[in-house]
């Protein structure tokens, strides 16, 4: 991590680095920490916290890899099966006495079943791990969108559920990596960026509606209908969700006051 990023964010936490004296030495009173103390500790914290994160995709990863193994075993199972069923099925074919008929119909429809029950629970168990899997890829595209924006208290869930709205995602690879595209085949990223920058989107953002809006005569005029061009902050906070929405949709702005 960046020293210098490492300082401020811990003087914005209220921790007290020591500073060196005219002699150039560092002497903590109570309640410091040396600058090399502190910074050390932030960064153990963080290779801590990314080795976790670390695990747990090596996890996730072994996991997939286990689950091919067992698709491809149980493919490679499946085709002996089909052998052996295509075999009683000629047996089916002679002019065997009607009692050994009858025993081969049903060895048939033993296999059968047996195959369809596998197949179903390893299609299942794939599935899910897909989802799984999809879900994680888009709260990671959406936790790097909107990495170091802002947001007005209570308002970042509906930011993102705007984007979701207004675009149909879906997954697509490219260069062997899964990322979620619009139907302009933007990225979800992308989007998300884009809304963070537009009229509608920044009513979300803290400090997003500076400079903007028709003047303050129409201020507090907001209904949560999308009636009045403007809405004090205070107002907005109080309408539903609903009515939040609707108000941004029409075209409505937030302002302080």
């Amino acid at each position: 991590m960046n020293r210098e990023l490492i300082i401020k964010l811990l003087a914005a936490l209220g921790v007290k680095i020591a500073q060196k004296d005219e002699a150039g030495n560092v002497n903590p009173k109570e309640g410091e920490l040396k600058e090399d103390d502190a910074v050390k500790l932030v960064e153990d914290l963080f290779q801590a916290g990314n080795l976790g994160l670390v695990q747990k995709r090596d996890e996730l990863l072994g996991s997939e890899v286990k689950l091919k193994e067992q698709l491809k075993a149980f493919e490679t199972g499946a085709a002996e099966k089909e052998k052996t069923l295509a075999a009683l099925q000629e047996q089916l074919k002679k002019n065997n006495p009607e009692e050994y008929k009858n025993y081969y119909e049903g060895k048939a429809k033993e296999l059968e079943a047996a195959h369809a029950t596998a197949l179903a629970a390893i299609t299942a168990e794939r599935d899910q791990f897909k989802n799984s899997h999809l879900e994680r890829v888009k709260s990671d595209a959406i936790g790097e969108a909107i990495k170091g924006i802002e947001f007005l208290p209570g308002l970042q869930d509906g930011f993102i559920a705007l984007a979701m709205t207004k675009n149909q995602f879906k997954d697509s690879t490219i260069d062997n990596k899964t990322v979620f595209t619009n139907q302009e085949n933007k990225t979800l990223q992308a989007v998300l960026h884009e809304l963070s920058l537009s009229k509608e989107g920044r009513a979300y953002i803290k400090n997003g509606n500076q400079g903007g809006g028709s003047g303050g005569s129409n201020a507090g005029q907001g209904s949560g209908t999308g009636g009045g061009n403007q809405i004090s902050r205070t107002a907005f906070a109080a309408l539903p969700d609903a009515g939040k929405t609707e108000f941004l949709n029409k075209g409505g702005t937030v302002v302080d006051g």
